[in-house]
This record gives structure tokens, sequence and C-alpha cells, in this order.
């Protein structure tokens, strides 16, 4: 239930969360400014530190919902040597990272069960599932392509012009997100796609 969150879940989420997107702000403003568009490194994006990527209202909805979104980073498709493709790049393996990271943590889980005090390592543990848990939900919500998720980007690759339109459609698009999240429409919907991805992840 939404409110039946203990505050080890909520510190937990949040840690991870940060993480999460760390790694997803960072690899998308890093393959943006690789294909070519110096955009996201002029607007300081290109750092592994959460505070620049994090979104507060994506923060929330993270914590309650596991479906979370960091700050919008703009990129500009005609700045890119690989024109709108990069734009599908840049979403696809940004998103990838973070499951990748959430992979290379998983072998940590026992070695912390192994050789750290029952109780530091059963935090540990914790974290890397929540972690990983996180992590499938992110990248399949983020693949949806509506502001202010990252998957947006996907409809400038269709639609061009829309890059100015779309930052002008946040708060609506924020307000019906919030909306399906409360009434569970949402979680329930992506629910099979997120619980086979992250048993694929957990299955390396």
């Amino acid at each position: 239930m939404l409110f039946d969150l203990t505050l080890q879940q909520v510190l937990l989420r949040g840690a991870a969360f940060l993480l999460i997107i760390a790694v997803h702000g960072f690899a998308l403003a890093g393959i943006a400014r690789l294909l070519g568009d110096k955009g996201p490194q002029f607007d300081a994006r290109l750092t592994a530190g959460p505070i620049t990527h994090l979104d507060l209202l994506g923060l929330v909805g993270s914590i309650f919902f596991q479906l979370g979104w960091i700050k919008p980073i703009a990129i500009d498709p005609a700045e890119m040597r690989t024109g709108r493709r990069g734009l599908v790049i840049a979403v696809l393996l940004s998103l990838a990272a973070v499951l990748v990271v959430a992979m290379l943590l998983l072998p940590l889980r026992n070695v912390a069960l192994a050789t750290l005090p029952a109780t530091f390592a059963l935090n540990v543990s914790l974290f890397i599932n929540t972690v990983l848990q996180m992590s499938a939900w992110f990248a399949v919500f983020n693949l949806l392509p509506v502001p202010p998720l990252t998957g947006a980007h996907l409809l400038v690759a269709i639609r061009p012009e829309l890059r100015t339109i779309l930052p002008r459609l946040y708060p609506y698009a924020v307000g019906v997100l919030a909306v399906l999240m409360v009434t569970g429409i949402l979680p329930r919907l992506l629910r099979p796609a997120v619980t086979f991805l992250a048993g694929r992840i957990s299955s390396f």
C-alpha cells in the first residue's frame, strides 16, 4: 500500500534512486556528447553527481511507487553526428547502463553476506536488492515516450519539432502520471515487463 512503507524502505529507495539517476544522467549526457551534442556538457549535466540530475517529483514517485525520473536533459538531434537516430541510441544505452550497474552489484551481495558483520551485511544485501528492483522499474518506465521521462526523446526522434513543445507539457504530463500511479494503473501495466526484466538481470 502507498503509506505502508517503513522508514528503512524509504531510505533504501531514496539511496537506490540517487545511484540510479547518477548512472543514468551521466550516461545519457555522456552518450549525447560522444555523438556530437555539447549541450548537456554546457548545461553541467555531464556529471555523475546525483543532485545535478535530481528531480524532486521523480524522487517522490520513485520512493512511493518505484517510478521515478531524472531532471530532463536537453539534447539537440541536429548537433548529433547520427542525427535523430542518436536520440534512440542515447535513450536505450543510458537505460541499459542502469541495468548493467545493477548486474555488477549482484556479486557483491554474496560477498557482503560472507564477510561483513551480520547487521551491516543484511543492509548491504537489502540495498542491492532494492537497486536491482528499482533499476528494472526505472528502465521500463523511462522507455515510455512521455515528458518528463527519458523516453520523451523518442518522440523527438520521430518528430524533431516537438523538442521545443514537450518541455511546456511537463506539468500536465506529471499530473497524468501521478494519477496513473496513485490509482495503481501504471504499476499494474508495467509490472509484467518489470518482473521479466528483473528476473533476467538476477539470472546473470
